[in-house]
């Protein structure tokens, strides 16, 4: 790659070293998240201006294929942005002159790099979320799959980190299922909701080129067009927020699943058993096999939301339209949806081989913890719940409940608990063929921008290719 070009506004004025290296701070970095799908999206906008007449064929085929290549060494990671170029936009364009000459110079033409970035964000955030749509609900599947064999498995269950009432693993580490049932409804509607297409939108206030909007949002197979440009200026940072929030919501539950795991894995509990593959040791105490895979899950789940809130605060205290401001929403993005897709890995992991003690489980059953259903009973029986309550807790102190008396009384709400495990199993193929669907729409979309399989013309953008 040339390392002679100058940077993409560069008319001849000399700018200061310092502010150069301020203005570009790490987007040479951050960008190689983004030169995949920037390129892409230059692709179609070359297809569309080859369409109004703006490229003359042979250029848009080139371009396109260079852009090709780019895309495939950005997903390896190969691609190279050199800090005198600031950013994956100026790169890819120097790359285009430096192969194709000057129709390089013309992939620009009706495009600002603040709509560049917002359509190759966008691309961004589909992807990912179709990811971790998956890996939540291959998460939700090792639950059900697990609780095949281990849900009726009995332990205590608590309020203020005390023993409340009985309780199984089916119902405890099925409300985590559950969890990512909910999760994943919630990230098919955000996956709709960012499902438009920001490019033509320029610097924010559109262009006289004629440009067809529409063209792209197919072939990039994006459901609408945005429209208003201002608007569309002013959602930098929008789209983002709303995925932030969805991830902050998925850490939450990373979070509780580990932060269980920890305390019931402890010594003084000993209900679970962690392989010692997801552990590491003290350098100082032989015998530790500490769960700091699991500890560092929990703290990633704060540093998502401070995540969230830096990108509202980056974004909520500015006026319309663009504001080089805006350079610093693409960190948080990057970091938390690498965060949520990492941990999601390790946590599956965890949830799938953890052991169970038996025996330990077993030994925690004990009067109070069935008392209850002792006051439930009364109540089956007739007796008003409070006075059921009072003539409860005397008989417990005086020792007069067995716990061996009471186990009707789980196996009835395991039945239930049953059958909702049943249903979240149907849940999830439901959402699974549906999160299906929407890959296999979405892994079409390089081919149909790069691939072209019939003689090319102004109005190829509506031919099957």
């Amino acid at each position: 790659m040339s390392t002679t070009s100058k940077r993409l506004w560069e008319k001849g004025e000399k700018t200061l070293e310092k502010v150069l290296k301020f203005t570009t701070g790490d987007d040479p970095l951050q960008d190689k998240n983004l030169v995949c799908w920037d390129a892409l999206a230059s692709a179609a906008h070359a297809r569309m201006l080859l369409e109004v007449g703006l490229l003359e064929e042979k250029e848009a085929k080139d371009l396109v294929a260079a852009l090709s290549k780019v895309f495939e060494l950005g997903k390896e990671g190969k691609f190279d942005i050199p800090y005198e170029l600031e950013d994956c936009h100026g790169a890819i364009e120097d790359y285009l002159v430096e192969r194709v000459g000057d129709a390089g110079k013309k992939i620009h033409t009706g495009r600002s790099r603040n709509d560049q970035v917002l359509v190759a964000s966008r691309l961004y955030l589909k992807h990912n979320i179709l990811k971790i749509l998956g890996q939540l609900s291959s998460f939700a599947d090792i639950i059900l799959t697990r609780l095949e064999k281990d849900a009726e498995q009995e332990m205590p269950g608590y309020t203020h980190l005390r023993q409340a009432m009985p309780t199984t693993i089916g119902m405890w580490l099925g409300s985590f299922a559950e969890w990512s049932l909910e999760l994943t409804r919630d990230g098919l509607d955000l996956y709709e909701a960012v499902d438009s297409n920001p490019l033509g939108a320029a610097s924010g206030f559109g262009t006289p080129l004629g440009l067809k909007r529409e063209t792209t949002t197919e072939l990039l197979g994006f459901a609408r067009t945005q429209r208003n440009p201002v608007n569309i200026q002013n959602g930098r940072g929008r789209a983002e927020l709303k995925v932030l929030n969805w991830v902050s919501e998925i850490s939450q539950m990373m979070e509780k699943v580990s932060w269980d795991l920890i305390l019931y894995s402890t010594t003084e509990f000993g209900f679970f058993d962690l392989p010692d593959a997801l552990t590491t040791g003290s350098s100082i105490m032989p015998h530790k096999h500490n769960p700091d895979v699991l500890e560092l899950i929990r703290a990633r789940a704060a540093r998502i939301r401070g995540a969230a809130n830096e990108l509202e605060w980056v974004t909520g205290k500015l006026p319309s339209n663009y504001h080089r401001d805006f350079q610093y929403t693409k960190a948080p993005v990057f970091r938390s949806v690498g965060d949520v897709r990492e941990s999601l890995d390790l946590l599956k992991l965890a949830v799938h081989s953890f052991t169970i003690n038996k025996e330990k489980l077993e030994a925690t059953r004990n009067p109070a913890l069935y008392s209850t259903y002792a006051a439930f009973r009364k109540v089956k029986e007739g007796q008003a719940f409070r006075d059921a309550y009072k003539e409860t807790a005397t008989d417990l102190k005086e020792g007069k409940i067995k716990v061996s008396d009471y186990s009707t009384e789980l196996g009835e709400i395991f039945k239930e608990t049953s059958q909702e495990l049943d249903l979240a199993r149907q849940e999830m193929v439901s959402l699974s063929f549906r999160i299906s669907k929407k890959k296999d729409s979405f892994r079409k979309i390089p081919e149909n921008v790069f691939q072209f399989k019939v003689s090319w013309s102004k109005k190829l953008f509506t031919s099957k290719t």
